[in-house]
């Protein structure tokens, strides 16, 4: 399916992109895709030879990995504005993680090949894409250092501000739209951990559970917050 005018502009306005011209940006255009997938459906599997990266413009989807003996590990829960597997097209050729649809969603793929050829056309291309590339890994890698050094109570508080939006009453809101279980996998702590602290955020005044969302009453309060 092809792109739409809003998901033009949209993919326009990412971080990978940010360095190319109008004419080499309507190039990449032209090789990306529109792709609807319903939730619990698999995208790709680990191991599976990479035909394309993407860009995430409505849903969530859980990028995992599976130990021998069956147990599962969230990489990451990648939401609406953000990329993945773009990576992996330059390393090695085969995807590393399995990614699967936890919610309805729908995704811009951009050809694999047909990218790496056009980026071969010309050097430049490749600097100015690696300038994107480098930019958002040096943000990632200081993410990394800051999640080391937290405790679980802390990467619970960053998830929490990370993933909230403000809603029409303008109140900041995290859409749980993802499994407890899931989120607890991502964040480093057992289920059992994770609705412990929700609970006594919300005991502490500090958010309200509401269905599938939180609402966060004062984001600053809840950065500054301290939970044994």
């Amino acid at each position: 399916m092809t792109l739409s005018v809003t998901d033009i502009q949209a993919l326009r306005r990412a971080y990978l992109f940010s360095g190319l011209d109008e004419a080499e940006f309507k190039a990449v255009a032209a090789r990306a895709t529109s792709v609807g997938l319903e939730a619990g459906q698999n995208l790709f599997f680990q191991d599976q030879p990479v035909t394309a990266f993407y860009w995430v413009a409505e849903g969530l989807i859980r990028l995992y990995r599976t130990s021998p003996q069956g147990d599962e590990k969230v990489i990451d829960l990648v939401g609406p504005g953000r990329f993945f597997a773009e990576a992996v097209l330059f390393m090695g050729g085969r995807y590393p993680v399995n990614a699967l649809a936890q919610t309805p969603s729908r995704l811009i793929a951009l050809d694999g090949p047909s990218f790496k050829a056009w980026l071969a056309e010309d050097a430049n291309r490749c600097f100015r894409l690696l300038a994107g590339m480098s930019a958002r890994m040096h943000k990632l890698v200081n993410e990394i250092d800051s999640l080391t050094l937290m405790k679980g109570t802390d990467r619970l508080l960053q998830y929490l501000l990370d993933h909230s939006d403000p809603d029409e009453q303008g109140r900041m809101v995290v859409d749980l739209e993802a499994p407890k279980q899931v989120i607890a996998s991502r964040i480093g702590v057992k289920p059992e951990t994770f609705s412990r602290l929700l609970h006594k955020l919300r005991d502490m005044g500090f958010v309200e559970i509401l269905d599938n969302h939180l609402v966060i009453k004062d984001p600053e309060q809840l950065r500054q917050a301290r939970i044994d």
